[in-house]
């Protein structure tokens, strides 16, 4: 009920900011656009006032009208030896200051259907115009006086700019925001998924060890023990499963250490072979257990780093139990070193499940455990992986993996040698 409400909850807000972002773009447009009918009733106003105006200057008429007649395809040359060209500008310069409009633009006198001036009427018409008949000046329709604003853009910029920057960088910002909330919301969800998933798994493998510690435990104390061959099975049993409470322990403490992201390094120089090998004897007792086998291939020179002993040999711990938890049948794990570029590299070679290629980026996250249909029938905790991640960053290492389902994985553990 809980979490529906919270789905519920997030989806309703996420459909209250993608309505104000909605009304927020429209907004802009519409503001953009009542701007340029702003503009283009104040440019006509202007043009119909300067008409007005060079009507009532009978000279400017009268030599606009005999250049018309004469040769229309000189008109601007004519009208600007006259004089006249630059009257216009005046005219139309001092009518655009009133509404404060101060952008260059272009001026032409152009005749209708004239084929001399088809090609400029097209230029024309490529942009945003504005005309005005000039049937009062020269007693005929057929011409118009046509202003065009190559830098109009300038003028909504001015106008609207700060407000329309501000509103898309509020936008971007929301939107930028959304998605992060989003994605926050959805590693959410997957690790509270991941969190049940392991406490379920917790109660699971720590029921399992006790109930056959206190079996054999009872047995021996109620001396039901005939003989030294079974005391010694139920010392065993004892023995074997308390390593494994032990590994599990170990898990746990991890766990909490990477809750806090508080680890401790001490920091020393050793040999890495003996380190590993003494990882594989920690592991010996659950590789026995399933029949499996251990190779080393050490060529590593020189092998001393300077590292934590303790945290790189659980580092190569969590990738063997892995090895042998994932492996079908007698686990077949092959433990290989070598210097690369002042690196050691570890490479451990399992013959298991593999690891198909769209989980090879979340293996390393917390608690993650790849899909099996059962959540029990492949024992562990999900941290493993997310734990050795940490140690090999925190040694400027890297760890890397190869895997093909069906034929193995090959976890490569990357940390820098001893500088002597």
């Amino acid at each position: 009920m809980v979490n529906a409400l919270r789905k519920y909850i997030v989806g309703f807000t996420l459909i209250l900011i993608f309505t104000l972002l909605l009304i927020q773009v429209r907004w802009i447009i519409h503001s953009i656009r009542l701007q340029e009918k702003i503009f283009q009733k104040t440019v006509t106003l202007s043009l119909n006032q300067t008409i007005s105006n060079l009507t009532t200057d009978k000279r400017i008429c009268s030599v606009m009208k005999e250049c018309i007649i004469q040769n229309t395809r000189v008109l601007e040359q004519q009208l600007t030896s006259a004089g006249v060209w630059e009257q216009i500008h005046d005219a139309i310069d001092t009518e655009l200051a009133t509404y404060d409009i101060n952008l260059d633009y272009d001026l032409y006198i152009v005749k209708k259907g004239a084929d001399s001036l088809k090609t400029r009427e097209k230029e024309i018409k490529k942009g945003r115009y504005y005309s005005q008949c000039l049937k009062d000046i020269i007693q005929s329709s057929d011409y118009e006086l046509v202003v065009r604003f190559p830098t109009r853009s300038g003028f909504f910029l001015e106008k609207t700019g700060l407000m329309f920057i501000s509103s898309v960088v509020l936008i971007m910002l929301i939107i930028l925001s959304i998605i992060y909330i989003f994605g926050l919301y959805q590693r959410e969800l997957r690790l509270a998924e991941n969190t049940r998933e392991l406490i379920n798994n917790i109660s699971h493998e720590f029921k399992t060890p006790i109930s056959s510690i206190a079996l054999a435990a009872n047995q021996i104390r109620k001396k039901r023990v005939t003989s030294e061959e079974k005391q010694q099975e139920y010392a065993g049993l004892i023995f074997k499963e308390n390593k494994k409470l032990q590994h599990m322990v170990e898990s746990l403490l991890h766990l909490a250490a990477i809750e806090r992201d508080e680890f401790e390094y001490n920091k020393e120089k050793f040999d890495i072979h003996t380190v590993i090998s003494e990882a594989i004897s920690t592991m010996e007792v659950f590789l026995w257990e399933k029949g499996g086998e251990i190779t080393t291939d050490f060529k590593t020179e020189p092998s001393v780093v300077f590292a934590d002993k303790l945290h790189i040999m659980n580092s190569v711990v969590n990738i063997i139990s892995n090895a042998i938890k994932y492996s079908e049948e007698n686990p077949q794990i092959k433990v290989r070193t070598k210097t690369e570029n002042d690196r050691v590299h570890i490479e451990l070679e399992d013959k298991g499940i593999g690891i198909p290629a769209k989980y090879l980026k979340l293996i390393f996250q917390k608690y993650y455990r790849i899909p099996t249909g059962n959540i029990h029938n492949i024992k562990g905790f999900g941290i493993g992986l997310s734990y050795v991640q940490k140690v090999m960053e925190a040694h400027n290492g890297e760890v890397r993996v190869e895997s093909e389902p069906g034929k193995g994985s090959t976890f490569i553990l990357i940390i820098p040698v001893s500088n002597g």
